[in-house]
């Protein structure tokens, strides 16, 4: 809508980061190092904690994205499902045509376990991230995690790493876990982005959509770098809106009266 006003050619901060435009701050590179250890070394499981809106999900993606092998990657994004139906929902991933139709979930466990023997066989890595895992039930972890997890610990010939990934509260949920909280290998931990970071995160996705002149002024960026936190989602949202409203004002220059305008209206629902 306001691209071609601010001489784009394309959105520069979006909702919904693509993987390929992710800003490698030092938080991000870190993670990313640890995971890749976990999966290259059949380590396990792994933890990777963040508040909400620090990138946890666009990570994985991108994790996903960067290395062919680790395959089959499944990404679950329903936490509160029920023991069975988290079995169920892993089952249909790795099984594909397979039929999972009303098996047991031991069942399912053995056809799953022969299944990740073929990709293993085949020089694959598979992955299992529980988003949002800060909300999975006791007994999920118990009945679904840890036995996928004793796969791996028993079986050799597998290659499957299991990724816990959630807000920090997820850390007490597996202190109290003793048989988990031994084979967590690797603690990844996302952390808000640096005032510094915040400036070159502005700058470079302005310059990757062509724009020529400067769209913020410095106290704009610092209205962004006090109101978001270093909270990645909090600044597009600010940035987003911000160039909204410069179009919609016919302004040459956003300013730290267009961003504060939308302190209220933003800000809570990135929370």
């Amino acid at each position: 809508m306001y691209e071609a006003y601010w001489k784009m050619n394309t959105k520069p901060f979006s909702y919904r980061v693509d993987s390929a435009n992710l800003y490698r701050s030092q938080t991000l590179q870190s993670s990313a190092l640890r995971l890749r250890y976990c999966f290259e070394n059949n380590a396990g499981a792994a933890l990777l904690l963040g508040v909400s809106g620090v990138g946890k999900s666009s990570l994985l993606q991108k994790l996903r994205a960067d290395d062919d092998h680790l395959a089959p990657f499944i990404h679950l994004s329903f936490p509160t499902l029920s023991p069975a139906e988290l079995t169920h929902a892993i089952a249909v991933e790795i099984l594909g045509d397979e039929p999972a139709g009303d098996l047991s979930t031991d069942t399912l466990l053995l056809h799953v376990q022969r299944k990740l023997h073929t990709y293993s066989e085949q020089g694959q890595h598979a992955v299992i991230a529980f988003d949002e895992a800060h909300l999975l039930s006791n007994d999920s972890l118990n009945h679904v995690v840890l036995p996928l997890l004793n796969l791996v610990d028993t079986d050799h010939r597998l290659s499957l790493s299991v990724v816990l990934s959630g807000q920090p509260s997820l850390v007490a949920k597996i202190a109290r876990n003793a048989q988990l909280r031994e084979r967590i290998a690797v603690t990844a931990t996302m952390d808000r982005f640096t005032d510094n970071e915040i400036r070159q995160y502005i700058d470079a996705r302005l310059k990757a959509v062509g724009a020529s002149t400067p769209v913020f002024t410095e106290g704009a960026v610092d209205a962004i770098i006090q109101l978001s936190q270093g909270n990645p989602r909090r600044i597009n949202r600010l940035c987003d809106m911000a160039l909204l409203v410069g179009y919609a004002d016919q302004i040459s220059q956003i300013t730290d009266a267009e961003v504060r305008s939308l302190s209220a209206e933003i800000l809570p629902a990135a929370a």
